[in-house]
């Protein structure tokens, strides 16, 4: 089989690395992919929003099936294009994908099947969302853009002056563009994030482990937030007894929702969760695999990836058998320094990354990478994951940070506290 990925961030070498080792002969390539993918399969020059230059590739290069890595081809509606032309994909249609490309879409599809989210109002008027910001009682809010804006569209105000301002950065400063024509303020919730990525096809679903990521750029939970500078998993916080209450009122009212909606959800549906005093909510939903909860999540699965990923894309996710192991892992990203600002690009880490390579304790896989002239130069904020399994997440901490901590990184940044909550004082 071959199958193309579309992407050329980690998540995307995640995918390509789990589906090059699941069983069979089988053929991996990557659009435009990376410096990591371009060491597994084919790198092709290619653009995902370039929907006729993408179904000729896959005309000419007899694709049998793509996963769609990133969220704005999806919301674009790349899906729907490919299966009109009798491809089968991983990823929803244009429809369905609005429950990212829409946060307003998402809210209100909770609201509509009664799952758990944060209260919230929606405004299309700068005036209107100043006044109601002066008559909440509570300071604390979280001021949305309503569409797609690269990660960065959600503001969390500690108090009314940071509310106006995020209004304003929608509205009168137009940071995120069309994506903030509207805006949610919402409730900000208190407790402890957690992931859940599952994989659904109508009506049959399979779920991933729970994991936790660290947004902020610096240890303590300091500074700007990024994509992502570390994740754990599965999280300890999540205990049986929550699982079974996240899965009965979030994760099957959200699927029935999709089902009775008219929607046929499939592909990876990434449910973002607060869990409150009060109980679990939504956060947020993303119609594709996270990242950098991908880095960390598929070395913990056993089984053939690539037969649940063609089992969901063709309707039959119910006779796959991919499990969880018992194994730990552990995963922190190495970021151009100034990310998530300004950055250089086209930096020479050729030696640090074939180093860190050569390590067989631990998995690196490329994001922010290019090739040229037999070189690995930087071309992203976010440059490398390196994940290490273990029996416990003491190990993986000593494994990773040791073999990243043999490398003096004077162009890479990391936080150094990724999962230090789960190592005994």
């Amino acid at each position: 089989m071959h199958v193309l990925v579309l992407g050329s961030g980690g998540r995307e070498h995640g995918l390509c690395r789990a589906l090059a080792e699941s069983k069979g002969e089988n053929r991996v390539s990557c659009g435009p992919g990376n410096a990591g993918t371009a060491k597994i399969g084919t790198n092709i020059d290619l653009n995902p929003g370039e929907h006729d230059r993408l179904l000729e590739v896959c005309k000419e290069e007899g694709v049998d099936l793509v996963v769609v890595g990133p969220e704005d081809p999806l919301v674009a509606g790349i899906a729907d294009v490919l299966r009109e032309a009798g491809i089968p994909v991983l990823g929803p249609g244009g429809q369905a994908a609005q429950l990212e490309g829409s946060k307003i879409f998402a809210k209100q599809f909770c609201d509509r099947h009664s799952i758990q989210t944060a209260a919230f109002k929606i405004f299309d008027d700068a005036d209107k969302a100043h006044k109601y910001i002066d008559k909440r009682s509570e300071e604390e809010c979280i001021v949305k853009a309503d569409g797609l804006a690269a990660g960065k569209g959600v503001i969390v105000c500690d108090d009314k002056f940071d509310a106006h301002a995020g209004v304003d950065t929608c509205f009168v400063d137009r940071k995120f563009g069309s994506a903030g024509d509207r805006i949610i303020i919402e409730e900000r919730l208190a407790g402890f994030e957690t992931t859940l990525l599952t994989l659904v096809s109508g009506s049959q679903y399979m779920k991933f482990p729970y994991s936790q990521d660290h947004k902020r750029a610096y240890d303590g939970d300091k500074g700007p937030n990024t994509g992502g500078m570390g994740v754990f998993a599965p999280t300890p916080k999540v205990t049986a007894e929550l699982d079974e209450w996240i899965t009965m009122n979030i994760v099957e009212p959200t699927i029935e929702g999709l089902v009775d909606d008219g929607i046929d959800y499939i592909g990876c549906l990434y449910f973002g969760l607060m869990v409150t005093e009060e109980g679990p909510a939504v956060l947020e939903f993303n119609v594709r695999f996270g990242d950098p909860e991908t880095q960390a999540i598929l070395p913990l699965m056993e089984g053939n990836f690539l037969e649940a990923v063609d089992g969901c894309a063709n309707g039959n996710l119910e006779n796959v058998k991919l499990t969880q192991s018992k194994k730990k892992a552990l995963t922190v990203i190495l970021a151009s320094k100034g990310y998530p600002g300004k950055y250089s690009k086209g930096i020479d880490i050729t030696e640090d990354i074939r180093a860190l390579e050569e390590n067989k304790n631990v998995i690196v896989v490329h994001a922010g990478t290019r090739q040229s002239d037999g070189k690995i130069l930087t071309s992203g904020g976010r440059v490398v994951a390196v994940t290490a399994l273990g029996s416990d997440f003491s190990e993986c901490r000593e494994i990773v940070y040791s073999a990243i901590d043999e490398r003096e990184l004077k162009d890479l940044f990391y936080r150094k506290d990724i999962g230090h909550e789960l190592v005994p004082a």
